[in-house]
């Protein structure tokens, strides 16, 4: 008996992250800022209705970089778009592997985009998630950090926001798996519409719901950031996080007043730094949603406290909150990377053919799970 106990508890022992303890409850006086820790709240640090605090939203495209999302919609649409400080707007990409042009990934970095971990395999199978090793998610999401980095030729600390596929949070087994892959923040937590938390890390317990299919993580992760999508409402007036998913129909006027509203009713309530997803599929199978976003993004553009930011500005103004007044968007313009363009045509695990644009020299074959680096087998 006292054997097979011993067996059990070594056998936990293997999963079990060494320096994890329980979170405990949050509190001002033990969690601040000026030490990368911010407790789960509503709270917005700028509270001053002369000069309220700047109403942050972040554009997030967690898909496939090839060049007809570039050339189709995100160069029409953002390119020459700037806020009202006079700076670019921001974007963030959560970039997943399997057809991805990483000579596009590298062209987006250095405009000053942010670029994140969306795994290797984006499988879509949401049990997949739930379920993975800790080894399948740091297989997934260390290895395509280390793809970005290698591929498109950009520096991996820049790379430290993760989304998972589907959504799928599965409580600190997805954390731990974020933190040894060396990744600093999480935007895959939706929250509901009447929440509105802004960000926060998980040194202490979280007060954020999970819904049926997330769990929630238990333990303490100091200084990991946590940047929650909060719901908006879409047809019907139904909770929703994608504007693919919100099933909102119309003119493109409605649309982009649909869109306008939820956004001012962020900007009337505590302005919590909104996550807006976008899917390219939106406007394929959307009458009017591609004019009726152009008309939402002309319409903001008026105000003079609203700032489209990446996800990661939106966590360095958390840090040093400023008001809309004295709010400057972080200069990215600085990147600067080599790039000698490169097609490569390569057999993936399946043997089947893949073609990738990469910004070094081709791997031996297709870069996968397990095998980042794409390096011929022994």
């Amino acid at each position: 008996m006292k054997l097979a106990v011993l067996v059990i508890l070594c056998s936990l022992s293997v999963y079990a992250h060494p320096s994890l303890k329980a979170a405990e409850i949050c509190t001002a006086d033990k969690c601040k800022i000026e030490d990368d820790c911010r407790c789960s709240s509503r709270i917005n640090p700028i509270n001053n209705a002369d000069d309220p605090a700047p109403q942050l939203i972040a554009i997030t495209v967690s898909e496939s970089i090839v060049q007809t999302l570039y050339d189709n919609y995100l160069q029409p649409l953002f390119f020459d778009r700037t806020n009202p400080d006079g700076s670019p707007v921001g974007l963030t990409f959560y970039v997943p592997h399997e057809y991805t042009d990483y000579y596009l990934v590298q062209d987006l970095y250095l405009r000053g985009y942010e670029i994140g971990d969306h795994s290797i395999t984006k499988t879509p199978n949401q049990t997949y998630w739930r379920e993975a090793t800790p080894d399948d998610l740091e297989q997934e999401f260390s290895g395509q950090k280390t793809i970005i980095s290698t591929f498109a030729n950009i520096p991996a600390e820049d790379i430290v926001g993760v989304r998972t596929p589907q959504l799928q949070i599965e409580g600190d087994t997805s954390i731990n798996a974020y933190v040894t892959s060396g990744l600093g923040y999480d935007n895959s937590w939706p929250t509901y519409s009447t929440e509105r938390i802004l960000p926060y890390t998980l040194t202490y317990a979280s007060n954020q719901k999970c819904s049926a299919t997330i769990q929630c993580p238990k333990d303490s992760h100091p200084n990991f950031w946590v940047a929650p999508i909060t719901n908006i409402k879409g047809a019907n007036n139904t909770e929703c996080n994608s504007l693919a998913t919100c099933l909102v129909a119309g003119t493109a006027d409605e649309i982009a007043t649909w869109l306008y509203n939820e956004v001012d009713a962020v900007r009337n309530d505590n302005r919590e730094p909104l996550t807006l997803r976008l899917d390219s599929y939106w406007f394929l199978f959307t009458e009017n949603s591609y004019e009726g976003f152009v008309a939402f993004l002309d319409k903001i553009k008026s105000l003079d406290d609203v700032f489209l930011v990446s996800v990661q500005d939106i966590l360095q103004w958390i840090k040093n909150p400023v008001s809309a007044s004295q709010y400057k968007v972080p200069d990215h313009s600085g990147r600067t990377a080599d790039c000698h363009k490169i097609s490569c045509r390569l057999m993936n695990e399946d043997n089947q053919e893949r073609y990738m644009m990469s910004c070094v020299p081709c791997p031996a074959v297709y870069p996968w799970k397990g095998n980042p680096l794409g390096e011929a087998s022994k």
